[in-house]
């Protein structure tokens, strides 16, 4: 097995690392500006860059239809009618639909002469014999009848119209493109509910919050995931040193943050401990930071199941479908609900774009690092590694961010260390090194050919 996907997802969790530190400053530069409306500018340049490169490195590639193309057979009973027809024979003549429909009309025309000449001599032998007796009629009362049988008309007419949209429903079904469908699940996932849940959360609990949901917890759900979907096994050999290592990466990086959160604390006065959030808050934060566990490890998981797709035209396409997605939502928020679900309508999103953009520097280089390198380069890795390497292992590098996040603050703001924080990058190292090696045993003695 090659290093080298080991290496690009060290350098993709150095990127999203990096951004823990530089979003905090950015985001605080323009705090009028709402989470979707920096999802939805992020999105359109990273999904422009991408789809850009993928066309000059990796070629044109059509995205999937979303429905399958029949194939179109010949049946037999046609090429067996034409050639009888040619025959003469009387079987062609009987498969002619020709020839059946004319003789079916010219039969239920006989039939409705003759039902008329029936008619019109019994009417005539009535009137000769009862000329001389003429018998009062009766009127006719206004039975419900008519009404009757409308109602019956309109309610057979709405049965057939859901049989048929059923019909055409499991049609439409049986002929839909699964790999399509993976994409756009990916791309939702992936490039719009998980900036969204982080960046809500972010705002309403804390850096260190959001990081642990981030980071050690990622794996953790990932590999439970792929164990109960039955995407992945756990290992035969050593099943219980694979999910010791997991839980030492996870417990090492949990160190770290704990670390970090009580160092900080110690720090501040008592009117910035007497700010603090209030539970309601901390508990819904906590709520919304758990969908992006959710939604990187479907991301991960489905990125697996399309490897046989270029890296960066997945990627690309998966960051368009997002676009499309914020915008659509935004559209449908602003029409119907007047900004209530996201936080504001679709013009005040781009007005509040256009007055970062144009007024502060800091967000512009933000946003650009963030769609490039954040986004894009770290999807593209992702997607690459996950041609060579399993979910379970490429999330597990998530567990990577808050040492190296440590590392950044210490160099750029010169914030100590301390044993925890060694402790703890310790545990991560020895965790990752012991789950990896294991996939690596199980993936040499699987590709091993066996002996005569």
């Amino acid at each position: 097995m090659s290093v080298l996907p080991f290496l690009a997802l060290l350098c993709a969790q150095l990127f999203t690392s990096s951004w823990h530190v530089l979003g905090k400053h950015v985001m605080t530069t323009v705090p009028y500006l709402t989470p979707i409306a920096y999802i939805l500018v992020r999105t359109l340049i990273s999904s422009t860059l991408l789809l850009t490169l993928g066309r000059i490195y990796e070629g044109p590639v059509t995205f999937p239809r979303l429905f399958k193309q029949k194939t179109k057979e010949k049946s037999p009973q046609s090429g067996i009618s034409m050639i009888s027809i040619e025959s003469g024979n009387s079987i062609g003549m009987t498969m002619s639909p020709s020839a059946s429909t004319i003789e079916s009309m010219c039969s239920s025309i006989s039939i409705t002469d003759k039902k008329m000449e029936d008619l019109h001599s019994t009417k005539s032998s009535q009137q000769q014999t009862g000329s001389h007796f003429h018998r009062p009629r009766r009127r006719k009362r206004n039975s419900p009848q008519g009404s009757n049988c409308c109602t019956y008309i309109i309610i057979s007419y709405i049965f057939y119209l859901l049989l048929m949209s059923q019909k055409e429903c499991s049609r439409l079904l049986k002929h839909l493109n699964t790999e399509a469908l993976q994409i756009i699940a990916a791309g939702t996932a992936g490039m719009l509910l998980l900036p969204s849940c982080y960046t809500t959360g972010l705002i309403m609990t804390s850096p260190t919050i959001a990081s642990v949901w981030d980071g050690p917890m990622i794996p953790l759900g990932c590999f439970c995931a792929a164990v109960l979907l039955k995407l992945e096994k756990r290992s035969e050999q050593y099943p219980l040193a694979q999910v010791g290592s997991l839980l030492l990466a996870v417990g090492g990086s949990l160190i770290v943050l704990m670390a970090d959160f009580i160092h900080g604390n110690d720090h501040k006065n008592a009117a910035e401990k007497g700010a603090g959030m209030d539970h309601m808050q901390f508990i819904q934060g906590n709520m919304v930071l758990s969908g992006v566990v959710a939604a990187y490890s479907a991301t991960a998981l489905l990125q697996k199941q399309l490897t046989h797709y270029p890296p960066i035209t997945l990627t690309g396409w998966m960051f368009g479908i997002g676009f499309i997605g914020c915008f659509g939502s935004l559209l449908l928020d602003s029409v119907l609900l007047g900004g209530t679900l996201t936080g504001c309508t679709l013009g005040q999103a781009l007005s509040q774009l256009h007055l970062a953009l144009t007024t502060s520097p800091t967000f512009r280089f933000g946003v650009f690092y963030s769609a490039y390198l954040v986004g894009g380069a770290c999807f593209a890795i992702a997607s690459y590694a996950s041609s060579h390497l399993e979910s379970s292992v490429i999330t597990l590098f998530a567990a990577c961010q808050p040492p190296m996040t440590a590392v950044l603050e210490w160099i750029w703001e010169g914030k100590g260390f301390g044993w925890k924080k060694v402790l703890g990058m310790c545990c991560v190292c020895c965790g990752m090194c012991g789950f990896t090696y294991i996939k690596r045993i199980e993936s040499h003695h699987k590709h091993r050919k066996p002996g005569p």
